[in-house]
């Protein structure tokens, strides 16, 4: 499972990187995201070819939900598109994470990162759920398998969305996004040894499908 991961890039940097239009919430750089915590988003905007920034809650609860005790944080890339708790998002909720690394196994301290620190776009997937009046918007990072190269952190990645295959991803059919989750990944990530920060004490993971 992905349970943490770093967006050390400001607004600013994350609207050129991802060529972001309209107005962005503010983002301030952070090393240590976890479930249960804000997060920048990537989704599509009002407007053909347009992204937008926006800040949600880690951990997914569905439109339909009565409540929030079930938030899971990550989806399988396996099941995502027939999963009673993800398919609806799958079909018409697609997002990118933007992020420039992330901690894999609970057992390791080490990051992985791409080589560079060239930024990352996490496969992911948004909702929104409505709770007397008010309008929670949470996503949920896709996982799949690891390779014979990283498999020594986790047995399980986010899939990552490289930057040619965004705009597919975001708005492109159930199919062609089917098609970039069991896509070869042809990405080689490196092994930082850079210790991760401390966890914060409110950031404790919510209960549901770790993925």
């Amino acid at each position: 499972m992905t349970s943490r991961f770093a967006c050390d890039l400001d607004t600013q940097s994350l609207r050129t990187a991802f060529h972001l239009s309209g107005e962005s919430p503010v983002w301030l750089p952070s090393r240590s995201v976890t479930p249960g915590q804000p997060a920048p988003v990537i989704r599509a905007g009002n407007r053909p070819g347009h992204r937008q920034l926006d800040l949600m809650l880690w951990g997914l609860v569905p439109h339909w939900a009565k409540d929030m005790s079930r938030r899971p944080y990550n989806a399988r890339a396996e099941t995502v598109a027939t999963s009673g708790m993800f398919w609806a998002a799958y079909r018409a909720r697609r997002c990118i994470i933007p992020a420039t690394g992330f901690h894999e196994s609970a057992r390791s301290p080490r990051w992985l990162s791409l080589p560079n620190n060239q930024i990352m776009g996490l496969a992911a997937i948004w909702e929104n759920w409505e709770h007397e009046g008010d309008i929670l918007h949470s996503f949920a990072i896709v996982t799949a398998p690891a390779d014979d190269l990283t498999r020594v952190t986790g047995r399980r990645l986010p899939v990552l969305i490289a930057p040619q295959d965004r705009e597919t991803w975001l708005t492109g059919s159930r199919d062609e996004a089917s098609r970039l989750l069991h896509a070869p990944k042809p990405h080689k990530m490196i092994f930082a040894d850079e210790p991760m920060a401390p966890r914060p004490d409110a950031s404790t993971p919510s209960k549901g499908t770790k993925g």
